[in-house]
């Protein structure tokens, strides 16, 4: 079973941004995805964090994890760029690229998510034949 998560920004970025109400919904997709990536860094990535433990339980993916550690900073650095979409919000010639971007973004979050996954299943020991 596969369940498919549609981010707010790849819906923004499909929406018609010559609604009034457009660029406003922009910032605040872009603050809740700040937000999420806030509450997944202080979860994965403490001294606590589920990197940390799913390195302790399997260190070969060490390499995996300092990875996906230097991804979800490149991800942030970039959804931290909304004070760029501040500058030119309501020029709806400059809509096109923020959408661009939005989608972008969006698959880049998704990405993220689907390196992630793999990083915490993995560590966790499998007996799949009661062998």
């Amino acid at each position: 079973m596969s369940v498919t998560y549609y981010s707010s920004l790849e819906i923004l970025a499909a929406t018609d941004h010559r609604n009034a109400s457009w660029w406003a919904s922009v910032a605040r997709a872009l603050d809740d995805l700040d937000e999420r990536l806030a509450q997944d860094a202080a979860g994965d990535e403490g001294p606590t964090g589920a990197f940390v433990d799913s390195v302790t339980r399997q260190p070969s993916l060490s390499n995996d994890a300092i990875r996906l550690r230097d991804d979800h900073a490149r991800l942030t650095e970039r959804a931290r760029r909304r004070r760029l979409v501040v500058q030119v919000a309501g020029d709806d010639r400059e809509a096109p690229a923020v959408a661009g971007e939005l989608a972008a973004l969006a698959a880049a979050e998704d990405r993220h998510q689907q390196r992630s996954r793999p990083l915490f299943w993995d560590s966790f020991p499998r007996d799949i034949g009661r062998e």
